[in-house]
């Protein structure tokens, strides 16, 4: 996500015409759908790794459901090129540095296995939330 923000950040800056055949609207597009491709994909598998096993169906349609209203939306996306170029980029670039920062609240699943059900879900939230508070107690004892 950081890639995507930075790069939309930086074709802002761009001039307009960089060849006779694409524009930096055409570029732009073509290489965000590609990660946006690839992070469409990350999402169901992580997303089927943080889900206990009763509930992974739910949760998977909710997050299929959230990506159709994005994919519909997508193609519009190019009408705001109208409003402003440089601003349409940047505003691409906010949103994809918030979702890029918004992934550091995840949890880190290597190494542990898939929840079974919800019950186990919350207590290893609990777990990583009193790991948290203690490692910021530790933290401010050493100053």
């Amino acid at each position: 996500m950081f890639l995507v923000g930075s790069a939309s950040f930086l074709f802002a800056m761009i001039p307009s015409k960089i060849s006779g055949s694409f524009t930096v609207e055409q570029l732009s597009c073509l290489i965000g759908s590609m990660f946006v491709s690839a992070v469409f994909g990350f999402v169901y598998l992580y997303t089927a790794e943080l889900a206990p096993i009763s509930h992974r169906g739910r949760i998977c349609s909710y997050c299929s459901c959230a990506a159709r209203i994005g994919a519909f939306c997508g193609p519009y996306a190019n009408l705001m090129f109208a409003w402003s170029k440089p601003g349409t980029f940047i505003i691409f670039a906010i949103l994809s540095g918030l979702a890029g920062l918004a992934t550091f609240r995840l949890p880190d699943t290597k190494g542990i296995p898939t929840p079974t059900s919800a019950e186990e879900v919350q207590s290893r939230r609990l777990q990583n939330l009193n790991k948290a508070a203690t490692d910021s107690v530790i933290d401010n004892e050493a100053f």
